[in-house]
């Protein structure tokens, strides 16, 4: 059975958005390369520091010459992202550093002893193998497929947020294409009213300008966790693409795992990325007439057979997690199943430790 809860990470972490959009923009939007560059070069220097500080220390839990390659890395990057003409090929591999980055820095200061690149039966290679108190986990870094979705600066109108009032504990995505005004728009919330009322996951409705052009949509996309209706910026389209390519993501690291250990895959990725995550590791929202609703609720919703855990799918994986590509970020850890092995159990404890 799978077990759906995600444990989030003990350190800062920001507030982290559905993959939908943010509720509000602060600021006007950055080209993606001056973004990515102005979120990594932050991370890429604090990596650098603890790399730096704490290089004594580490050198009892990983070859030294191996701690030398990894700081040389780190250092790389931090030149290609301080320069002017980094082009996107650069930025890719200073993303793919820093993701084995905050995984090799968070393994140590947890008090792991590493090996890095371990080869396994089949020629592949296992980024790193981590030990600590008897219990031994495989871990597999993967880059999120490019580019990730980022939290959506889309201002949402105000008129729609009328819609939150409505204590229904959906999470419904509105796009908004053209501005309805006067009675368009009052129209147009009288029956968008009536919808959130009474949708369910995965239903939507159009409205339509007076000239039957599209003006703006709502879909129903999950449930909530709150009590009321929580609408969120629609980037369906590009959700539904990134679904199909961290399913790749994940697929490609179940190929490089060790046999007969406990392994664990780290995605990393922007914060906009995750429920995109969740959505190939899970499956999609859907009804669930097999299980008993909230209280208070007339349907139960669940997780569909399209997942990447669907089921009894790849049963050596049960162990996933996504971290975002960030300065002071947390993993978002996510268990599939408990072990009844002595050494799967401590292996799903110490991930639970480092990445929890």
């Amino acid at each position: 059975m799978l077990d759906t809860r995600a444990t989030r990470a003990t350190r800062a972490t920001p507030r982290l958005h559905l993959a939908y959009g943010a509720k509000k923009a602060d600021k006007p939007l950055m080209s993606r390369r001056q973004d990515d560059r102005a979120i990594l070069s932050p991370l890429v220097a604090d990596l650098s520091r603890r790399f730096s500080d704490f290089d004594a220390r580490w050198r009892r839990q990983i070859d030294p010459q191996t701690l030398r390659s990894l700081r040389r890395k780190l250092d790389e990057a931090g030149i290609r992202l301080a320069s002017s003409a980094c082009t996107p090929a650069e930025l890719d591999r200073a993303r793919s550093i820093a993701a084995e980055m905050m995984v090799a820095a968070r393994l140590l200061e947890e008090g792991c002893e590493i090996e890095h690149e371990v080869q396994t039966p089949t020629g592949k290679h296992v980024d790193f193998r981590a030990r600590k108190d008897g219990a031994v986990l495989c871990v597999h870094v993967k880059r999120a497929p490019h580019s990730t979705l980022h939290d959506a600066p889309i201002v949402i109108p105000n008129a729609w947020r009328a819609l939150e009032s409505i204590e229904r504990a959906m999470v419904i995505a509105l796009s908004v294409t053209k501005n309805l005004r006067g009675r368009a728009l009052q129209t147009a919330l009288t029956e968008a009213n009536e919808f959130a009322l009474q949708a369910s996951v995965g239903d939507e409705i159009t409205f339509r300008d007076a000239e039957s052009r599209t003006a703006a949509r709502l879909r129903v996309i999950a449930p909530s966790t709150g009590r009321a209706i929580e609408l969120v910026a629609d980037l369906s389209s590009s959700f539904d693409d990134h679904v199909p390519r961290f399913q790749s993501t994940l697929r490609k690291a179940f190929a490089q795992f060790m046999p007969r250990s406990e392994n664990l895959i780290v995605v990393c990725g922007s914060t906009g990325g995750i429920e995109a995550f969740a959505t190939a590791l899970l499956g999609s929202q859907i009804e669930r007439w097999d299980k008993r609703p909230r209280m208070g609720e007339l349907v139960a919703y669940g997780r569909g057979g399209d997942g990447f855990w669907a089921g009894s799918m790849r049963n050596q994986s049960r162990l996933a997690s996504y971290w975002a590509l960030a300065l002071d970020s947390g993993p978002l850890l996510f268990l599939r199943e408990r072990g009844t092995r002595t050494s799967t159990a401590r292996a799903v404890q110490m991930a639970r430790d480092v990445f929890a």
